[in-house]
C-alpha cells in the first residue's frame, strides 16, 4: 500500500510568501545558510529541523548547508575515488554527518581525495570517512540481480518482497513482509540471497507493497502555476510536482506521476483559489515503465502572464511543526538523493508540507501491482491524491512522489534528474 501527500489549498490566498532568488554556488554557501546577498534560504525549513532533532536553529543550518552539497561530493568521488569508492550518506543518527565509504583502510591517499573533492563542493567539515568492505559498484551489481530476482517472485504472488541499497550498512537490502504468505519462489530467492551475497544482504520487514492513489480534493493557487497543487482529470486528480521547460525549445510543462497520466491523455485543469477552473493542457508524454520509471509531463497550453498561468519554479509549502509557510518557494536547482538526506513534500492530500529523511536508494518494490526498479523511499508521510507531489528540501528538486503506504510514513519518489533525461525537459530553476 501506498500513500500521498496533499498540501493546504488556503495557503495561496494567505500571501505570507518570501521572495527569493535563486542561491549561488554551492561552494559559496556558508554553513549558516545565508547566500551572498544575504538571503536565508534555509527559513522554511530550519526551525522544524532544529525541533526534529532537538538541536538549536545554529546546528540545524549547519546540518542542512552539509546535505546541499553532499550530492555534490557524491558525484565528483565516484571519479576521484574509483574503485574505492564504497558511495556517500548522511548519517541520520549521527548527528546528520555526511559519510565516505572508502574500500580498505582509510589511508592517507584516500583522506588526501576526499578532502580536496569536499573542499571544492564547498564542504569544510561535517564529514568522515569510514572503511567498507564492499564497493559502490559490488552493491549496485548486486542489488541489480536481486531486483531482477525479486521482479521474477513476485509475479504470482500477493505480498511482495522488495530490494534496495543501504549504503550505510555497506549492503542491499531485501525486504520481506510482515503479513502474508510468501510464496516457494519467494522462499527460495530469501535463502538464495543469504547463500549468494552473505553479510551483503540484510532483511527488513516490510508492508509488503507500495500502490500508487488518485483523487481527492484540496489546494488550489491563483496564477503563477507552481508545484504542490491540485490538479485535475475528469477521471482523476493529481498532485502538481514542478514545473520543467523542454530541452529543445521554450515549451513548459508540469511535471507530475506517470500513472496520473496513463489513461487520462486529454486536458488537465486546475482551479484558482476562487475555485474557478482553469485548463492546463494535455499530457504530452507519460512512462509507467519497470525499468525506465513513473513520470509524466503535461503541456501548459497558455503560459502568459495575462490570460494564462505564467509557470514559476515554486513550490506550495505549508505551514506545519516542521516548515514555515511559502507560497513562492524556488527551486533553485535540482541534485540527486542521498540515503539519510532531509526530504519534504507538498501533496494535495496530506494537506500540510512533511518532511522525512530517505531510508533507501535503488528500490525495486510493487507499485499498485506493478514492479518498479531504482525508486527513493522515505519517511514522509502520504495519502491517496498526493501522486507526482514534489519531493524537495533546501530550495533542490530531488522528485515526484509516486507512492506510499496507508497509515504508515513510508514513501516512494522517482528521481528528478531520471524524470529529465527521459521526458527530455529541464526543471526550472
Amino acid at each position: 500500500m501506498v500513500r500521498w501527500n496533499k498540501a493546504a489549498a488556503a495557503a495561496c490566498a494567505l500571501g505570507l510568501a518570501v521572495a527569493l532568488a535563486p542561491p549561488g554556488s554551492a561552494a559559496a554557501l556558508p554553513t549558516a545558510g545565508a547566500s551572498p546577498t544575504g538571503v536565508d534560504w534555509f527559513a522554511e525549513e530550519a526551525a522544524g529541523f532544529a525541533k526534529e532533532r532537538g538541536i538549536t536553529e545554529a546546528e540545524a543550518r549547519e546540518r542542512m548547508s552539509w546535505q546541499l552539497v553532499a550530492p555534490d561530493l557524491d558525484e565528483r568521488l565516484q571519479t576521484d575515488l574509483g574503485a574505492r569508492y564504497g558511495a556517500v550518506w548522511i548519517d541520520v543518527r549521527g548527528g546528520d554527518r555526511v559519510k565516505v565509504g572508502v574500500t580498505g583502510q582509510v589511508d592517507a591517499t584516500a583522506q588526501s581525495i576526499v578532502k580536496a573533492a569536499a573542499q571544492a563542493v564547498g564542504l569544510t567539515g561535517g564529514y568522515d570517512l569510514v572503511g567498507v568492505k564492499r564497493s559502490a559498484a559490488r552493491l549496485g551489481a548486486d542489488n541489480d540481480w536481486l531486483a531482477e530476482e525479486v521482479i521474477r517472485v513476485n509475479q504470482e504472488a500477493t505480498v511482495y518482497l522488495s530490494a534496495g541499497l543501504r549504503p550505510d550498512l555497506n549492503a542491499v537490502q531485501l525486504g520481506v513482509p510482515r503479513k502474508g504468505e510468501l510464496t516457494t519462489a519467494q522462499q527460495d530467492l530469501v535463502k538464495a540471497a543469504q547463500t549468494r551475497l552473505g553479510d551483503g544482504v540484510v532483511l527488513a520487514a516490510t508492508s509488503g507493497g507500495h500502490r500508487p492513489f488518485l483523487g481527492c480534493d484540496s489546494p488550489y493557487c491563483d496564477a503563477p502555476l507552481r508545484g504542490g497543487v491540485k490538479i485535475n482529470h475528469p477521471d482523476t486528480s493529481c498532485t502538481s510536482g514542478f514545473i520543467a521547460q523542454s530541452k529543445v525549445d521554450s515549451k513548459k510543462y508540469v511535471v507530475t506521476a506517470g500513472h496520473c497520466a496513463r489513461g487520462n491523455l486529454g486536458t488537465w485543469s486546475s482551479k484558482n483559489a476562487a475555485l474557478t477552473v482553469k485548463a492546463i493542457g494535455p499530457v504530452h508524454h507519460w512512462i509507467f515503465d519497470t525499468y525506465i520509471g513513473d513520470m509524466a509531463i503535461i503541456r501548459i497550453s497558455d503560459t502568459s502572464v495575462a490570460t494564462g498561468w505564467d509557470p514559476r519554479p515554486w513550490v506550495l509549502v505549508t505551514y506545519s511543526p516542521q516548515t514555515n509557510q511559502n507560497t513562492t518557494y524556488h527551486i533553485a536547482e535540482d541534485k540527486m538523493s542521498l540515503l539519510g538526506m532531509r526530504i519534504c513534500t507538498t501533496g494535495m492530500a496530506t494537506r500540510m508540507t512533511n518532511c522525512g529523511y530517505v531510508t533507501e536508494l535503488g528500490l525495486t518494490a510493487n507499485l499498485g501491482g506493478w514492479a518498479m526498479r531504482n525508486l527513493g523511499r522515505t519517511s514522509n508521510c502520504s495519502k491517496p491524491g498526493d501522486s507526482g507531489a514534489p519531493m524537495f528540501a533546501s530550495h533542490v528538486a530531488y522528485g515526484i512522489l509516486v507512492g506510499g503506504v496507508e497509515d504508515e510514513c513510508d514513501t516512494v519518489y522517482q528521481g528528478i534528474r531520471t524524470a529529465e533525461r527521459e521526458l527530455n525537459v529541464n526543471i526550472l530553476h
